[in-house]
């Protein structure tokens, strides 16, 4: 839907006030267009996650990727086993 919304953007007259109130400013769809970049990435991991000849490398590797490229996503997708064993 996202990706649909860039596409008619373009197209859209901005003459017309009534429209215009109604759209994102300009950094705004900047700032949209930053983030669908990045969840495009994220979705592919996704969509391999649901295949059915998958392993636990396979995970592991796809969510050490996802962490190098977003560092936050360590809090939820990170192996625990660290943690765990530095547990007294």
């Amino acid at each position: 839907m996202v990706h649909r919304y860039h596409e008619l953007i373009k197209f859209l007259v901005v003459d017309d006030d009534d429209i215009v109130e109604l759209l994102p400013s300009p950094a705004c769809n900047r700032h949209l267009k930053t983030l669908y970049a990045e969840l495009k990435g994220i979705e592919s991991v996704s969509k391999a996650l649901q295949a059915k000849d998958i392993t636990l490398l396979d995970v592991r590797v796809w969510f050490d990727g996802l962490i190098a490229a977003r560092p936050n996503f360590a809090d939820y997708i990170a192996p625990i086993s660290n943690r765990a064993a530095s547990v007294s």
